[in-house]
């Protein structure tokens, strides 16, 4: 269900940040300026004059609003981020189910030929080191910390795989109370256009339970020049289309 937030509040939750918005369910009507409904017009062709949001904001692309029927209130959003700009892994976490650990790095990584030349936001990133790893060798990051709330969510990030050994990067999605098995919602593998570049991840998360998120690197070639990062993590409540 598409939403518009009007008003926010912060908290602090474990290593990451919690954002709560207070958002509006999205119907026919249009929104004005100052995230209230309105009735001026039921299409943005029909919106128009002085305190209504601008035409392509409006209706079509769908910031209107209504309150909940079954309630009477504003359903919240949740934002958890992490740019790994302390030492915390934020609501990501290093996990012992792998062979071993990511890195947080600055700058260039150890070894030339792969890796970023610097953070895509901030100063800091997380990356694995493949120097002296075997090949099939796994890093993960999982949420298994955190509780989330039982709804879909959207998850993005920035990714950067250069170096002619880079191996496959996953995001998998389980019940982390079931015995069911982990599912792969998200892959990209080998060097990537572009490769001194930042990309950008946008991944839809299917409604669990007691969902479990890993974000996995898994090593494929046979020598140094493999390094994987990634940086600036966004989990959103709602649905989004995935996208690499």
């Amino acid at each position: 269900m598409n939403t518009y937030a009007h008003n926010k509040q912060f908290e602090q939750i474990g290593n990451g940040t919690l954002t709560r918005k207070l958002l509006v369910i999205l119907t026919g009507q249009c929104l004005a300026s100052n995230g209230k409904c309105g009735t001026k017009g039921l299409t943005c062709e029909q919106k128009f004059g002085p305190g209504w949001i601008k035409k392509g904001r409006c209706c079509n692309e769908k910031p209107c609003c209504e309150e909940e029927e079954s309630t009477g209130k504003f359903k919240p959003e949740i934002t958890y981020s992490c740019g790994f700009e302390t030492t915390e892994q934020c609501f990501f976490k290093q996990t012992s189910q792998d062979n071993f650990d990511w890195t947080r790095g600055s700058g260039s990584t150890p070894t030339s030929g792969t890796g970023p030349t610097s953070a895509a936001e901030g100063i800091y990133y997380m990356f694995i080191e493949t120097t002296g790893k075997r090949i099939y060798s796994q890093a993960n990051l999982n949420t298994d910390g955190t509780n989330f709330q039982a709804c879909p969510w959207c998850l993005s990030f920035q990714y950067h795989m250069n170096g002619p050994s880079i191996g496959s990067l996953h995001v998998l999605a389980e019940d982390k109370t079931s015995l069911s098995k982990r599912s792969i919602i998200w892959e990209i593998k080998g060097q990537q256009p572009n490769p001194d570049s930042w990309k950008t991840a946008t991944i839809a998360i299917p409604q669990y339970s007691n969902l479990r998120i890993t974000i996995a690197a898994l090593l494929l070639g046979i020598d140094d020049q493999g390094d994987i990062a990634i940086d600036d993590i966004i989990l959103k409540s709602g649905t989004c289309t995935s996208k690499y």
